[in-house]
């Protein structure tokens, strides 16, 4: 009878337990890359590779921005933010963006279906 509730206990134990990968940072994030395109309701704009740098550290959930000061658009400023992956959202400064890959690229969108930008960025 002992064994019988053992063996319904553990596997009670190991049907409750899950792998929520929700919180899992995604390692092709991490590294460093540039923003070549953004499209909005703007219209595409293309930046040359080293105008727009985004770092994203996935150890320490920070994000560092080097632009060019030449540049008048800019998404973010220069500086380090922290950034929270949920469910294939980061959140930036209390904006969601949906984030995916593609063909070795990064693209980042705030609503794109409503004009929001969609940021494309290459490998450094």
């Amino acid at each position: 009878m002992k064994n019988v509730i053992l063996l319904l206990l553990v596997v009670g134990l190991l049907s409750s337990c899950s792998n929520d990968d929700d919180d899992v940072i995604s390692p092709e994030l991490s590294g460093t890359w540039n923003l070549v395109d953004v499209t909005c309701e703007c219209g595409p704009v293309d930046f040359e590779v080293g105008e727009h740098v985004w770092n994203f550290n996935t150890q320490t959930n920070e994000l560092t921005v080097s632009n060019n000061p030449n540049e008048d658009l800019q998404i973010l400023d220069s500086g380090n933010y922290s950034f929270v992956i949920s469910n294939n959202i980061i959140t930036i400064l209390s904006v969601e963006y949906d984030f995916y890959f593609e063909q070795n690229k990064l693209f980042l969108g705030d609503q794109p279906e409503s004009d929001g930008p969609l940021m494309e960025f290459a490998r450094n």
